[in-house]
């Protein structure tokens, strides 16, 4: 399949997937997402909820399973000279970027069902740029989709039995 992928680079695709995979760089999207929810009492839970959800979803893949399965990405293996972005310095097993999109995704599903449908299909985008920038593997991917719903699943009543203040702007 990556193969495939790295046969079928075009200069615009490249653009695109570059920009894409960068916009899910350290949850820069998903934290600009949690941004106004945080600023609005009504809607202060669901944007720390999402927060948690990345949180429990980096010490979940990031801290912890990455240094456990510690797969070789597989641009160090045999597609380096296909590389658009620079060589990640992590293992591959799960996909980071992808966790973190897909446990943002499970509580929006939740919590905000009416972003639902544009938040999940940034979320695969992220996911596929990851693919077609040689980075991941498939199966590193869908690891991390489902990492990433279980995290989110999982923050949505360990943020609601923290008691939030709220504040008036």
């Amino acid at each position: 399949m990556l193969a495939g992928l790295a046969k079928r680079h075009t200069p615009f695709l490249n653009i695109l997937m570059v920009y894409i995979t960068a916009t899910g760089d350290n949850g820069l999207v998903w934290f600009a997402l949690c941004v106004p929810f945080l600023l609005m009492n009504q809607w202060r839970l669901t944007g720390f909820t999402m927060l948690a959800a990345m949180g429990i979803a980096s010490l979940s893949g990031e801290l912890t399973i990455k240094h456990i399965v510690k797969r070789v990405r597989p641009c160090k293996k045999a597609y380096e000279e296909y590389l658009l972005i620079e060589n990640p310095p992590h293992y591959s097993f799960p996909s980071g970027h992808t966790t973190a999109s897909f446990a943002v995704a499970a509580v929006t599903m939740c919590m905000c069902p009416v972003l639902a449908p544009a938040v999940t299909m940034y979320a695969a985008m992220i996911s596929f740029s990851r693919l077609y920038l040689l980075v991941h593997y498939p199966t590193d991917v869908l690891a991390g989709m489902a990492i990433g719903i279980i995290c989110g699943f999982i923050a949505i009543p360990v943020a609601g039995s923290i008691p939030l203040f709220t504040f008036q702007l």
